[in-house]
């Protein structure tokens, strides 16, 4: 099916407008987010099938078609940016987790040269590098200092808002396409429920801290977009996204609930007049009592999964033999064997030990920035819960691939910039002292004055 010629127009132009808008970010601090965005957005779709594996004909097939390719020349476009910028790099971290993650792309591109072939395996490692290394130094380039966490912030939340733009766009031609089976499930871009869960529960978190710490004047505009967020997340059906989302909520509510609660009943009066909308105009079931099941959808997956990495311990069987993908470690585990097993294994292990510090090391940070500690860590947490039962660790195009690697060299490279500031502060203070020691005779007003 081909794009309709005014959604052809507009996204020639607005191709325009992004290319001079990375020309002109080459040298700029902000320029890899371009990158970032594109990448973001492409990876939060997918090829559009029905529950009987058949191509729905929706408005962005062409574009849910080539997404792999699309993603891919984000990421090239993000390694030009980084030859231009490699300078601000200095003094940077890139942490360990990051690596690992490095790690397992490139060791499932290698072993794709055994299941798939020599050619296909030899793309797959240029793509993984050339996607994964713009992805590890994204937030580095970007932030200076910890308030530069807003940045990447907005950056996802502009590829939120073109997202549900273009599923607005496909519910206007046809909203059939936007879900899936007899319960009409929300699937937006996707044609998974659940890949479409996991994706709103970041995007409803994400967004709510930037309504938490953004100026006064952006408060109804991200309160509708935490509203609309939260609806298709509902939408989804999706019980592993609701879950990930109480996580992330939970984080980033911690040290500041008295505020937020406030906000909360607004943005669910948004979405509640969203889903009245939703049923009333376009008279769609929204099937939200699947929410409440108790129905055990994993175990058989689980077993299989079991099954068949122990059949193929060495090298796997591939990700088209791995039969069902319900758990990322067993996935990793039936696809690429054994060895890929103990490199998820050690991610979960490393990154676990980040946010141990993290969660230690909020009391010693400033008050005012520990907020911005519990949402990375809520954010990691979401991650890792969501792992348990959906197999995306070894994806090579997902959002979830973008959030893991941004967050994690943030939450270290953020902690680690409010320690260094506390600290400084703790040795002017102690300089200070030392220097009114000789005057202890004087009186206490001058005293006063020195300390």
């Amino acid at each position: 099916m081909s794009i309709p010629i005014p959604i052809l127009f507009a996204m020639a132009l607005v191709g325009l407008v992004v290319g001079a808008i990375f020309l002109v970010g080459l040298t700029k601090r902000w320029g890899i987010l371009i990158s970032f965005v594109g990448m973001f957005l492409f990876g939060s779709m997918s090829l559009p099938l029905d529950w009987r594996d058949r191509i729905n004909p929706t408005v962005w097939l062409p574009i849910q078609t080539h997404r792999s390719t699309l993603f891919l020349a984000c990421g090239v476009l993000g390694m030009i940016m980084l030859v231009f910028q490699l300078g601000r790099l200095r003094g940077k971290r890139l942490t360990a987790s990051a690596f690992m993650l490095l790690f397992v792309g490139l060791f499932a591109a290698f072993l794709r040269i055994f299941h798939n072939g020599p050619q296909d395996g030899a793309m797959s490692v240029v793509f993984s590098f050339c996607t994964l290394l713009p992805l590890m130094v994204a937030m580095p380039l970007v932030v200076e200092r910890p308030d530069d966490l807003r940045t990447i912030v907005r950056a996802v939340i502009l590829a939120n808002l073109i997202w549900v733009g273009m599923v607005f766009v496909q519910v206007v031609v046809n909203p059939r396409f936007v879900t899936m089976g007899n319960e009409f499930r929300f699937v937006g871009l996707y044609s998974n429920p659940q890949h479409a869960g996991v994706l709103m529960a970041f995007f409803t978190v994400i967004a709510l801290w930037a309504l938490l710490n953004e100026s006064r004047r952006y408060t109804l505009f991200l309160v509708a977009i935490v509203g609309v967020n939260g609806l298709l997340l509902l939408w989804t059906g999706s019980r592993t996204g609701l879950g990930m989302a109480i996580i992330g909520v939970s984080a980033t509510l911690y040290s500041r609930a008295g505020r937020a609660i406030l906000l909360l009943p607004i943005a669910g009066i948004v979405g509640y007049v969203g889903l009245k909308v939703m049923v009333n105009v376009l008279g769609l079931d929204l099937g939200f009592q699947r929410l409440a099941s108790t129905a055990n959808t994993r175990d058989e997956a689980w077993r299989t999964l079991l099954r068949v990495a122990l059949e193929n311990p060495i090298l796997g069987a591939g990700t088209e033999g791995a039969e069902k993908s319900e758990n990322s470690w067993l996935y990793g585990f039936a696809s690429y064997g054994i060895g890929m097993l103990v490199l998820l294994l050690t991610l979960t292990f490393v990154t676990t030990i980040e946010i141990l510090k993290s969660m230690y090391a909020r009391f010693r940070v400033p008050a005012e920035y520990r907020n911005y500690m519990d949402f990375m860590i809520g954010v990691l947490l979401m991650y890792f819960a969501g792992a348990v039962l959906e197999g995306y660790m070894i994806t090579r195009v997902s959002s979830t691939l973008c959030v893991f690697m941004v967050f994690a060299v943030a939450n270290v490279n953020i902690r680690k910039m409010l320690l260094a500031q506390e600290d400084g502060l703790l040795e002017y203070e102690e300089s200070w002292t030392e220097y009114d020691e000789p005057y202890g005779d004087y009186d206490d007003e001058q005293v006063g004055y020195a300390s």
